[in-house]
Parts: structure tokens; sequence; C-alpha cells
């Protein structure tokens, strides 16, 4: 009985994965090389249908088997307004097997306001799924199918969205007028197929079998990173308003008409501006108390209705309620610039730790945040939703990328800053006192530069807040307590100084009549990245700083070397570093410098960077 039991359980299971592999959605189907993905795209097809620059139809489908718990496309997310509207929306799900499970309920489908945290009201609402399903794998099926009634962007094609999930077969179709014109631009070596039939021209990509990619630190962006699509208009229209996106001259010409005529004062906020420059000598003076002006008088907040998000709300609005989005406040400070006779212009800009790359020849509107740009022998960038930011300053999600630059004759591409290790500077002073029980009384003095200042971080802060963040982050330290902290930030410039004391129990450890001391006490780095044995994507870095500690520590009465740490100097591609320590009178004099650089570098030179940390 047992043999036989056996065997018939065989029999129903090979039974059983033969009816599995049957199913056009069973996991059994999947290449073997994709299975280790986090979700498998077995079927992703796209199809824009243009009419004309402000109108045009969108559907999309997506069949997925989601691995494990690990990927984000067990749902989809969709944006709309007046001028995007949804007309239908269905999913399903499936088992392992392929089998059908259930459809999704019209109540699973959540419909809410896209207002953000920072929006006081905006027309965007969302509409969003997500499926759970106990059982791993399973696949979800979703169809949806927009109209639009204005358009700016066409939706990119972004066929392998996330890191590690493999693509079996995706497609998109763009179909539009012959009098119509689309722009494309690919990341990776793909060309549509074309054809013309009926006074429509359409075009179509096709990927398959797309194996998952890894993700990798310190490189670009997944969306440069993983293939693209870039799908432009020539002309479009949005709320009414035309436009040409065939270059970034165009571009810009569409947006300064779109917001000519906006940067008008009041009578009495022209005389305010007049009276708080009277006794400036200098232009750069001039731009600082109209800076700070805003900065104390102004907050942002965000208004975005129908075309608000390209359309600034005018000079008055902003006078009148204290408030305003990039746009206005920008375009804010430009009028209050204007009434001083300082020319200054708006500027489109991604913000972001790691922006997407902007290709010189292929303009688009892919940018999030505006800022305003002054000439001068040296230009001056001011971000006019801070309130803590000196004028000038960027900071890292601005700096390293292109922007548009609007002006009366267009769009201007531009490069921002670039982030330098000299403009990024925390030089600490710090003495530290030891007793024979290796307790000691530590005092830091550190003048900070540049990113290292993080005067957003300290800004708002009470006193006891400050020593709280202190406290967490010197938690390698034994039984701190910080004593005293203060905070002086100069206005004009990055630059603040940062002081504090710390009493700390048994910062040396003893051992009979040894005393060991470790004496990079504040700024220890232990950080290494991860070892790659096969790096495939090249090593992007923009962090730029430089960390500089002079380390003064009173031994006990009594106390000599027995050994001290040999003079280290290395100087790469990725940073440089030196140490150096001696005792003289009774002190151990410790000093290290080091420079981290930015990077853009091949594949094959991570093992250097690893080597270096």
């Amino acid at each position: 009985m047992k043999k036989t039991f056996i065997l018939l359980s065989l029999l129903i299971l090979i039974s059983g994965l033969s009816a599995q592999k049957s199913s056009n959605y069973s996991v059994f189907s999947i290449p073997p090389a994709m299975l280790k993905a986090d979700a498998v795209i077995r079927d992703y097809q796209i199809e824009l249908k243009v009419q004309s620059p402000s109108k045009a139809s969108y559907k999309e489908k997506s069949v997925i088997t989601i691995m494990n718990n690990d990927s984000p496309l067990n749902g989809f997310v969709v944006f709309y307004d007046p001028m995007r509207h949804v007309k239908s929306i269905s999913g399903k799900l499936y088992d392992a097997s392929g089998k059908f499970v259930r459809k999704i309920k019209k109540d699973e489908i959540t419909d809410q306001s896209a207002v953000s945290s920072f929006s006081i009201y905006e027309d965007d609402r969302v509409k969003f799924v997500e499926i759970h399903y106990p059982q791993y794998p399973f696949t979800v099926e979703f169809e949806y199918e927009m109209e639009f009634k204005g358009i700016l962007n066409y939706r990119d094609w972004r066929p392998q969205p996330y890191y590690s999930t493999a693509v079996e077969s995706a497609s998109y179709t763009v179909q539009m007028p012959d009098d119509m014109e689309v722009r494309h631009f690919a990341n990776f070596d793909i060309q549509p197929k074309t054809n013309s039939a009926n006074n429509v021209k359409t075009y179509s990509w096709q990927v398959e079998n797309l194996l998952p990619v890894k993700q990798e630190s310190y490189t670009l962006s997944m969306r440069d990173v993983l293939p693209k699509v870039i799908i432009s208009p020539t002309t479009f229209s949005m709320d009414g308003h035309e436009g040409d996106m065939s270059s970034w001259a165009s571009l810009g010409a569409f947006n300064y008409k779109l917001n000519k005529g906006r940067d008008q004062l009041s009578a009495s906020m022209k005389q305010t501006v007049q009276s708080l420059i009277s006794d400036a000598d200098t232009k750069r003076e001039k731009i600082e108390i109209l800076y700070q002006y805003l900065q104390k008088n102004t907050r942002y907040v965000s208004v975005q209705l129908g075309i608000g998000g390209w359309q600034t709300f005018d000079a008055e609005y902003v006078e009148r309620n204290k408030y305003g989005d990039c746009k206005a406040l920008t375009n804010f400070m430009k009028s209050m610039l204007k009434e001083a006779a300082i020319e200054a212009y708006p500027t489109l800009i991604e913000s972001g730790r790691n922006p997407h790359l902007v290709d010189e020849e292929f303009s688009n509107a892919h940018f999030n945040h505006v800022i305003l740009y002054v000439p001068d022998d040296e230009p001056i960038w001011l971000e006019c939703t801070s309130t803590y930011s000196p004028p000038g300053y960027l900071g890292a999600s601005l700096e390293n990328r292109k922007a548009l630059v609007i002006t009366p004759e267009g769009g201007q591409l531009v490069d921002m800053p670039k982030s330098k290790p000299e403009n990024n500077v925390n030089q600490s002073d710090i003495k530290v006192k030891i007793d024979e029980a290796g307790h000691a009384k530590i005092q830091v003095r550190s003048l900070r530069t540049g990113s290292t200042e993080r005067r957003y971080k300290w800004a708002n802060s009470s006193e006891e807040e400050l020593k709280k963040g202190l406290a967490e982050a010197l938690e390698n330290l034994p039984a701190l307590t910080v004593e005293s902290i203060s905070v002086e930030s100069q206005p004009s410039y990055p630059k603040s100084q940062f002081n504090y004391d710390l009493s700390v129990s048994k910062l040396a450890t003893i051992q009979g009549n040894r005393l060991f001391i470790r004496p990079n006490i504040i700024h220890p780095l232990d950080w290494v990245p991860d070892k790659e044995k096969e790096r495939r994507q090249g090593i992007v870095k923009h962090t730029a700083y430089q960390q500089q500690d002079e380390v003064e520590i009173d031994l006990p009465e009594g106390y000599q070397p027995e050994s001290l740490p040999k003079e280290i100097e290395l100087s790469t591609d990725f940073g440089d570093y030196k140490i150096s320590c001696e005792v003289k009178e009774g002190k151990l004099i410790y000093q290290r410098s080091f420079t981290v650089k930015p990077v853009n570098l091949p594949a094959d030179r991570y093992q250097d960077m690893y080597d270096f940390y």
C-alpha cells in the first residue's frame, strides 16, 4: 500500500505539472534564467494614439509574475486631473500555475486626492491598487485607459522599470497624424519600426528576453541604467497654450511666453524694495538683502491647478498671501530684483541627489523645480524655496547637472556648478583630556562650510534637540554626555561654527599599566563599499568634501607612547587620505585629512575604489 500510494501521488503530481504548463501565465513557462528575478514581466503593451497637439488616448496592459515580496510591481498608480481622464481600470489575479483566481474589485482601487504634504490645493488625483496574495509566486494582470486634453509630455517607455526585474516581452506603439512629428531618444541600441497609412504614422518598439539587472551602488540613476525610450512631442498644447519642443530654445520660449508679465509688484512693494536696498552699495549686497527678505516673509506652499505646474502665480499673489510654490517664489524674487535694476532669469531644473542625464540634442520637459539665475562675473544661483540657505548656495540636490535658463530669447541649457571638495570642508580642532581611569573631557570646535554645514538641520532646532542629535551621531562613544553645544551660522555664506563639549566614560581602555587610545575620536570612518566580483556599471559619485581634524590628547602624567600609528599618505582618483601622529610635552597630537572626490569612472575601477576605502 505504501509503495502504491507514493506512485499514485507522483502520477498526480506529474499530471498536475503538465496541466500547469499549458497555461499562458504559468510560472513553469518562464525561462530558467529569469527565475531568480523579483518579478518577471510576461507581457507589457502600451499604445499611445495622438489625435492633435492637445488630444491623445493611452492604453496600457501588463502581465507580471511576482516572485517574492521585494518587488513593487504587484500594484500600479495612475495620476489624473482635468486634463487627464481615466476611462477604465481592471485587474486580475492568477496563481503560480496560471489559474485564474479572481478579478480586482472596484473597492480595491483607491481613488483619492494627490495633494502633497506641502500643498494647500491641487486638482491632481490618483487611483492606485496593490494586490497581495499569500502564496508566491503569483501573477497580476492590469489594464487601464486614459484620455488627454492637453499634452506637454508623452509617456516614456521603460520596459524594465526596476532592478531585479526580467522581461519576456514588452512593446510600445505610438500613432499620430502624418502632419505631426514625434521625437525619440533611447539609451540602448533600439530603433522603432515605422509605417504610414491612411494619414497616420506608426512607431513601434519591442524588446524580448531581458534578464534581470543587479542593482549596484554608486552609479547613474536607475532611469539611466535600465533601458528606456524617451518620447517627446514637437508641437504641443496645454490649456490652450501652444508650444514647440523641437529645441531647448523653443521650449524655453514657450515657458517665457507663458509667464510673461507676471513679475509686476504693487506700488507699496516697490517702495519696500527701494527702502530695503537704499543703503546697499553693491549688487551682491542688494541681492542678499532682498533674498533674506524673501526668506523671512514668505513660505513654500504648492498650489497647482490646471496648467499651474508650469505657469506661475503673479508677484502680487505672493506679496498678498506670503506663500507660493517654487515658480511663484522665484518669480517674486525676480520681480524684486527687477525693481532693484538687477536682471535675473528663472531656471528649470531637476532637483534630487541623483538626477537623470540630460542630452543637449534632445529637448524635453523633464524638470521638477525652478530656481533663479542672476548673471554676474561669477553667476549667482538662488534657491527661493529655502528659508535657511545663504544666497548663492545650492547644495547637493541642485549641483552637478544641466538646467534650462529661461530668457526672452528662449531657453539656454547650462551646466550647474560642480561640487568641489574645497567648498565643503569640516575643519575640526579637538582637545581631549584623559585621566588615569580612562575618563575624558572633549572639546570640539568645528568650522564647517558648504554641504558639511547642514544648517537645515540646525536652523529650527532647540538646544536639547541639537544635543540629542549629536549624541545619536556619536553613539560609538561610551557613556557620552553632551555638556554644551552652540551653532553660529553666517547669514550670507554657507559657513557655520559648530562647537560642543563632551564627557565620556572610559574613552581609553586600561590594562595593567597600559592605556589604549584610539586617536580618531570624533570622525571615525569604518564604511567600506560592498565587494563586487563582477561590476558592470560605471562608477558615478557626486559627493565631494574634506574632513580635517587635529586632535590634541592631554595624557595622564607619566605615560609614554609604546607605539604610534605610522604616517600614511594616499592619493587616488577617489580621494586623498593622510594621517600623522606624535607625542609632544605629554600630549598626543594626531592630524588627519580625508578628501572625497566626485568620480565618473568605468566599472573596472571599482576594485581600486574598494581598495582605497
